[in-house]
């Protein structure tokens, strides 16, 4: 979904709260006008009305935790393109060429330097891997923050059509002395099916997103443990080979070119 699809779905949601709030003050408005006519049955209708406006006040309260911060996939989609972009990819072709067969180490060079820097030419290599791995892995799950931000609020937009309905329904009852009662009790049933609803969509994305911090927490974990990176660090010779006339123990190690 590109940012300006996601704009028009917040767009309507916010629209579909304001006319919930609209239809929701109609049927108070018309239900109260037609009590002083029910007789006996205007305490039955008032308590349904009650209770209405009760309910509608709680699922005015469940949309208002979440609905001032509507998330930004696309920015997080970005951001997954750019690990797989920046590190990922260049990380996978250095890999590729972290191995014997592709350098000259080992056709010009001998020595006890030469030996253990080709030797520690397989530990980078997997480091390498470990690290595209991990720039995947990221990217996957940015990716899936977003995909559920979307979800969540297509969920949304799923219980506010059918209530809207439902409420409009109920509106143009109220309108009726007979039917008032009728109307009050419907938009109150209405009304706790979209909170159960919306409450039902809140706790399967707490649960989705869960579900991805758990698997954040799996990644930062291997990196500080990983074969390739031993303790988060990139694996590093214990001697300082840059010089070709450091000794290290009574050896030379010197850089010698191959006879």
């Amino acid at each position: 979904m590109s940012e300006g699809e996601f704009g028009e779905l917040i767009q309507s949601i916010n629209e579909g709260i304001q006319r919930v709030e609209r239809l929701g003050n109609q049927i108070i408005d018309r239900v109260s006008d037609n009590l002083e006519w029910l007789g006996p049955l205007g305490r039955d209708a008032m308590d349904l009305l009650r209770r209405f406006g009760e309910l509608l006040g709680k699922f005015f309260s469940e949309v208002g935790k979440f609905f001032t911060r509507w998330g930004v996939p696309w920015t997080l989609y970005s951001h997954g393109e750019t690990w797989t972009q920046q590190v990922g990819g260049p990380t996978h072709e250095i890999a590729g060429r972290v191995d014997i067969g592709q350098l000259r180490v080992d056709d010009y060079w001998t020595g006890v330097a030469a030996t253990a820097y080709t030797g520690l030419l397989p530990l980078q290599g997997k480091a390498l891997n470990a690290v595209k791995a991990a720039a995947d892995d990221i990217d996957d799950a940015l990716w899936k923050v977003a995909g559920g931000i979307i979800a969540f609020w297509v969920a949304i937009a799923a219980v506010l059509v059918p209530f809207i309905i439902e409420l409009i329904t109920a509106a143009a009852a109220a309108l009726g002395i007979i039917t008032a009662p009728a109307a009050a009790a419907g938009a109150g049933a209405s009304t706790a099916k979209a909170i159960a609803l919306t409450a039902a969509v809140v706790t399967a994305a707490i649960t989705y997103l869960t579900t991805l911090w758990t698997q954040m927490r799996d990644l930062d974990q291997r990196l500080h443990n990983s074969d390739g990176l031993p303790g988060g660090k990139w694996p590093a010779l214990v001697s300082d080979i840059s010089n070709g006339r450091v000794y290290d123990g009574g050896k030379s190690l010197d850089w010698n070119i191959k006879p």
